[in-house]
């Protein structure tokens, strides 16, 4: 299909969303290679920071779109190096909780600001109400349930 009849790759949203996501997870993955993280287990640990009562592997594994065999390894090596435990679930003792540790809470917040310092030199040119329009229109399409 000639350029004139569709729209140019430039302006397809898939294709940009996409690209642009894998340039600042590249950057991020850069950032934290440092403190021994990647983008994923970064995420794995920022879940576990956020729930302080800890979070269930299967809604780590849909938040970030992965199977939940992908997220046991990432979760493995996170408790090998003393970020995150696994604990029983209060409610239901064979489930099994990840629950970040002091020392998961304190890397989380040195690799938070890293990747943080990241995002903002790749949207420092853009207006803070740019910046809450695509964050809340990327909320609704990675979060269509929690989003009204």
């Amino acid at each position: 299909m000639p350029q004139s009849q569709g729209r140019s790759l430039a302006e397809d949203l898939g294709f940009l969303l996409s690209r642009s996501g894998g340039i600042l997870a590249g950057a991020v993955n850069k950032e934290l290679v440092s403190l021994g993280l990647k983008v994923r287990s970064y995420s794995v640990l920022a879940l576990a920071c956020e729930a302080p009562e800890g979070v269930n592997q299967r809604s780590v594994a849909a938040t970030m779109g992965l199977d939940p065999s992908q997220i046991v390894g990432l979760v493995d090596d996170l408790e090998e190096r003393g970020l995150v435990e696994r604990t029983a679930a209060p409610a239901d003792r064979r489930n099994k909780l990840i629950v970040a540790t002091d020392e998961g809470r304190e890397l989380h917040a040195d690799a938070c600001a890293r990747a943080a310092r990241v995002e903002d030199g790749y949207f420092d040119h853009l207006p803070s109400e740019v910046l809450d329009q695509l964050r809340e229109g990327l909320q609704h399409i990675v979060f269509p349930e929690s989003t009204t």
